[in-house]
């Protein structure tokens, strides 16, 4: 027997029948990320309302990256807040990578009780995007006298597994705050050293990666043939230096749509081009969807021919019109 849904949604509680919804009136707003085949992957960026994890080692650039993303959810309106546990936060830098450090909330938190309780606030008050740099660096409550901010004694500290069960209440006090805000957990890169082998994962417990509803590893080789180098002008030389990297992102995890997939962008930190290079990663993705010809070291695109990577990133980045429409093919 069949039950009309109109008379089953009347029995309902009156409490319930408030706050439930039809599935195919649920909504997900995304956040677009400074990478386009980041972006392509994702099926339109982070979800808002979500709790997104990025790791991965160090000088991956995963900070600059949330930088970078911030300054395009500014140009759109939004409240971003950056929880400092690092206290690393450069506003120069950030003004570099497009950031209005004039609207952008700077908050310094040490200990993970701190940032439960900050973020929350930042939530309820209707905050967009929440980034916390990093989880690697908050202090679990084992590391203080109880009730109270003083630091015990470093031999009084040791109890296993305090940081991540403080963390997995925090996720979940988290989870049960959030409506509308995307919330950014970076974390740093960790050994786990098994029998037979060495692995990495997040620092932060396995509930960090459970309440995630994506979780996006970024990794960079520090070995000198992935360095990006140009010469760069000092006084009246010019001379070779190292500009950037090459970077590769994996979806580790998705709720929200495919997972499991790679990809690569060049991010600069010197130059005249800072962060996360559209333009060379564009390159990359179209020729890998069949957009852009490429036989040997010659590349065609849109009807014109090039010899060399490099002289199609440098065309189209002084013919920003052909750039947009090689974008338009893409995405």
């Amino acid at each position: 027997m069949t039950i009309d849904m109109e008379e089953f949604l009347s029995q309902l509680d009156p409490k319930i029948r408030k706050q439930v919804n039809l599935g195919s009136n649920v909504e997900i707003h995304k956040q677009k990320t400074p990478s386009i085949g980041l972006n392509n992957a994702l099926k339109g960026g982070l979800g808002y309302g979500r709790q997104v994890l990025i790791w991965g080692n160090k000088s991956a650039g995963k900070s600059s990256f949330c930088q970078q993303l911030i300054s395009m959810a500014q140009a759109d309106g939004k409240i971003c807040v950056w929880l400092d546990a690092e206290q690393s936060f450069d506003p120069d830098w950030a003004k570099r990578l497009g950031v209005n450090t004039d609207k952008l909330l700077h908050d310094n938190v040490k200990t993970i009780n701190n940032m439960v309780d900050h973020a929350t606030g930042y939530m309820n008050a209707g905050a967009d995007i929440i980034v916390v740099d990093s989880i690697s660096a908050l202090l679990p409550a084992i590391y203080f006298e109880k009730d109270s901010d003083e630091l015990k004694q470093l031999e009084n500290t040791k109890q296993i597994g305090a940081e991540a069960r403080d963390m997995t209440n925090a996720v979940k006090m988290l989870n049960y705050a959030n409506s509308n805000t995307l919330l950014i957990l970076i974390s740093q890169q960790r050994n786990q050293i098994g029998a037979m082998y060495v692995s990495h994962a997040p620092t932060g417990g396995h509930a960090v990666k459970f309440f995630s509803s994506t979780v996006i590893k970024l990794w960079s080789s520090e070995s000198e043939n992935q360095a990006i180098k140009d010469k760069i002008a000092t006084g009246d030389r010019l001379i070779e230096k190292k500009v950037g990297r090459s970077v590769t992102w994996n979806i580790d995890f998705n709720k929200t749509g495919p997972a499991f997939i790679s990809g690569q962008y060049d991010f600069y930190f010197d130059g005249d081009h800072i962060g996360v290079d559209n333009i060379a990663e564009i390159v990359d993705v179209a020729e890998q969807l069949g957009k852009i010809e490429k036989s040997g070291a010659w590349y065609t695109v849109l009807g014109e021919r090039f010899q060399g990577r490099a002289k199609v990133i440098e065309w189209l980045r002084v013919n920003p019109d052909r750039m947009e429409e090689l974008v338009s093919t893409v995405i």
